[in-house]
């Protein structure tokens, strides 16, 4: 099975990349919609709250795990990996997303996402490490995950909120970066407000670099089920 990790709905739209890239694999998700939102916490906190729920993974059985949470992979996949769980898969959506970029050749790509993704710099860094001359524009949009996370998708509200935000960027850039995944919940208004710019989401660009892993890695693809099923779990019953 392949395991994806998210602080509640966001990471879905991930796993829907992924299954309709991998439709043939085994998924189980894992929300922990008890704490949501983690995108307004301190960076203690999110990185204590990934770790609790990877953790929770690995102890039912994970043997991949996908976090599919900008915020999450932000502030813990690091440690994660070279710390906590050295002999563990753990990926996260950033470095994928950030991959994106400069393969576009873009030459000023804006990033919206939560307050701690941008104080984090997570695209700018990640970016920066391969090419310091495409410029990355980080804008927090906190209002835009609780709305989402009560069902709140389209209408005026949701138009006004990703108005605001999107008129602080700079009026040259050429992408736009989903940097929270909840945010394809609202591409569509995105689009409508800014129909010039190419619209890069982590989510999916998380899927096709998983698919060509797989390809690299067969003795990892081989231990992975196929029946297609889906198995969601949650922190707090819905």
């Amino acid at each position: 099975m392949i395991w994806f990790f998210d602080s509640w709905i966001g990471g879905l739209t991930v796993l829907h990349e992924f299954r309709k890239i991998l439709p043939e694999y085994d998924y189980i998700y894992f929300g922990d919609n008890a704490r949501c939102p983690y995108g307004s916490l301190d960076d203690a906190t999110i990185r204590q709250y990934t770790e609790e729920g990877v953790e929770f993974l690995f102890n039912q059985g994970a043997t991949i795990v996908i976090l599919a949470c900008n915020t999450a992979t932000a502030h813990a996949i690091r440690y994660l990996q070279q710390v906590r769980f050295p002999d563990r898969k753990i990926l996260g959506v950033t470095i994928p997303g950030a991959e994106r970029i400069i393969e576009g050749w873009y030459s000023k790509v804006g990033v919206l996402a939560t307050e701690s993704t941008v104080r984090n710099r997570a695209y700018k860094d990640r970016v920066h490490i391969i090419d310091s001359t495409i410029q990355i524009q980080e804008i927090a949009a906190p209002e835009l995950v609780p709305l989402i996370e009560s069902g709140v998708f389209e209408g005026e509200i949701i138009a006004e909120v990703l108005q605001t935000h999107l008129a602080k960027f700079d009026t040259d850039i050429e992408a736009i970066l989903l940097g929270c995944t909840h945010y394809p919940y609202v591409r569509s208004t995105i689009e409508q407000i800014r129909p010039d710019l190419d619209i890069i989401d982590p989510g999916y660009e998380s899927a096709k670099k998983f698919a060509s892993y797989l390809e690299r890695h067969p003795d990892i693809e081989a231990k992975i089920g196929k029946g297609g099923n889906l198995k969601e779990i949650w922190s707090k019953k819905i």
